[in-house]
C-alpha cells in the first residue's frame, strides 16, 4: 500500500498514548543521534519498554538511500494500457486464483466480517508484492527513522517510527524487520501505525504477522479496506460500451451520473447480466481517452484512491480483482497516439503559457495535466477526453 494513502491519524494506540498525524515529537534535522534520543524520550511515555528502546536506539542507522529515493517519487509515467498489461498477467491471474481455494475459509471470515470480497484483497495483494514475493530489503527503522529525521515529512514518520517500536514491545516485528524503503511492511504493504490499530492474528497463533502469515494480512487488508469506507455488495468498477457518437466532457471525476442516467445516455455495462441498482451513481473514467477502454466507477473506487492515490495504479488495481472475478479482459480500439515524455512537456508548456493548471510540466499525464487538455479541447471543439495526442499538440503548436 503506497505511503501517501497511509496517512490515518490515530487518537488512541491499543489504550496507549501516541502522537498523531500532524504532530512530532522533537524538531526535524539536526543531529541524528539527538533525534533517537528524543525519540527514546517520547516512547518511553508511551509505554515502549527500555529493553526494547535501548537496542532501537543502539541498531537505528540514517539511510541516506531512502532520503534519496523519498526526492525522486514521480507519478505512473506508462499509460494505463502500458501499466495494467504489464501488472494483469498470467502469474497473478493464475496464483490469485490458486490463493482463493488455498485460502478460502479465511476469504469468508474477511467477507463475512467485513464485507470485502476476496478478489479485492487478492488483487491488491498482487499488486503490492506478488503475494509476498517481493516485500522489500530496507531496515524498517532505519527507514522510518531516516524520514522521520527528514524535514519533509516528519509529521507523518515520527508516529510511524514511535508505532514501529510498539510493534517490536508487542512482538510483531523486531529490529531486524525489512520491508518497503518508506517503512511498509509486509505482504499488504502496510506502516506500522495501521498495523496497530487494523492487524488482525488470522492464525490465532498471539502474533500478527504480515510478512509471513497470509491468513494475517488477509484478514487486516480486509479491515482497513473496510474502514476506509467499503460498502458490502456494492460494484467498485464496471467496464462499460460507448456510443460511437459521446459527450466525452462528461467522462471524469466531478461529473457522477445515476446508472440509470448513464444508461439513458447510451453507456452499456459490458456485462450484461450484471444486475445492479439503477439509482447507483458512478463515475465514467477513460484513462486511455475515448479509443481506449471505458469504466463506470461506483462508490467503492473511492477505496482504491485512498489506498492509492495514483489514477493508472487505482483503475488497475480494480480491474486485476475484475479479472479475478471472472471478467474478461477490458476492450479498446487500435490505442491513441501516445505522446512521448518530450512532446508532452512541449504541451504542458504550452498550456501552461495559455493560463492552465498543469501543475508541474513534468511530462506525466497527471489530474492537473488532464483537467487542462479536456478544457483546451472543449476550447478548441475537440473530442473533450482529457487525452493529449500529437493532433492536439500540433493544433496548438500552430494556433
Amino acid at each position: 500500500m503506497k505511503l501517501a494513502n497511509k496517512i490515518l491519524a490515530f487518537l488512541l494506540i491499543f489504550g496507549l498514548p501516541s502522537i498523531v498525524l500532524g504532530q512530532t515529537f522533537t524538531n526535524c534535522g539536526g543531529n541524528f543521534n539527538t533525534f533517537l534520543k528524543k525519540a527514546k524520550s517520547y516512547a518511553t511515555e508511551v509505554g515502549v519498554s527500555s529493553e526494547v528502546l535501548e537496542k532501537t536506539i543502539r541498531h537505528t542507522k540514517f539511510n541516506s538511500t531512502v532520503i534519496e529515493l523519498d526526492r525522486k517519487q514521480r507519478s505512473f509515467k506508462l499509460s494505463f494500457l502500458g501499466f495494467s498489461k504489464r501488472a494483469i498477467n498470467d502469474y497473478r491471474l493464475v496464483n490469485g486464483k490458486k490463493k482463493f481455494t488455498k485460502y478460502q475459509p479465511v476469504f469468508d471470515k474477511a467477507f463475512t466480517l467485513y464485507g470485502v470480497p476476496k478478489e479485492v484483497i487478492t488483487a491488491f495483494w498482487a499488486m503490492e508484492t506478488d503475494f509476498g514475493a517481493v516485500q522489500g530489503d530496507f531496515n524498517t527503522l532505519n527507514s522510518l527513522a531516516s524520514l522521520a529525521f527528514d524535514c519533509r515529512r516528519p509529521e507523518l514518520f515520527q508516529p510511524e517510527f514511535i508505532a514501529a517500536m510498539q510493534l517490536i514491545e508487542r512482538g510483531d516485528i523486531d529490529h531486524n524487520t525489512t520491508g518497503a524503503w518508506a517503512g511498509e511492511i509486509g505482504q499488504v504493504q502496510m506502516l506500522p501505525k495501521d498495523i496497530l490499530e487494523f492487524g488482525i492474528d488470522g492464525d490465532k497463533d498471539g502474533k500478527i504477522s504480515l510478512k509471513e502469515t497470509p491468513e494475517d494480512a488477509i484478514l487486516t487488508a480486509a479491515n482497513l479496506i473496510n474502514n476506509m469506507g467499503w460498502v458490502k455488495g456494492v460494484p467498485w468498477l464496471e467496464e462499460v460500451v460507448l456510443p460511437k457518437e459521446f459527450y466525452w466532457e462528461l467522462a471524469g471525476f466531478g461529473r457522477e451520473r445515476s446508472l440509470k442516467d448513464w444508461s439513458d445516455l447510451g453507456v452499456n455495462l459490458r456485462a450484461e447480466k450484471l444486475v445492479a441498482d439503477q439509482s447507483l451513481y458512478a463515475t465514467l473514467l477513460l484513462p486511455q481517452g475515448r479509443k481506449g477502454p471505458a469504466f463506470l466507477a461506483f462508490k467503492n473506487f473511492e477505496v482504491y484512491l485512498k489506498w492509492n492515490n495514483s489514477f493508472i495504479y487505482t483503475v488497475t488495481a480494480a480491474h486485476l480483482a475484475k479479472r479475478l472475478a471472472g471478467a474478461k479482459k477490458y476492450k479498446h480500439e487500435s490505442p491513441s497516439d501516445i505522446l512521448d515524455i518530450e512532446s508532452m512537456i512541449k504541451l504542458q508548456n504550452i498550456l501552461r503559457s495559455k493560463g492552465y493548471d498543469v501543475g508541474k510540466a513534468d511530462g506525466i499525464l497527471g489530474a492537473k495535466s488532464r483537467q487542462a487538455v479536456r478544457l483546451v479541447q472543449l476550447e478548441l471543439g475537440l473530442p473533450a477526453d482529457s487525452w493529449p495526442t500529437k493532433e492536439l499538440l500540433r493544433t496548438l503548436l500552430f494556433n
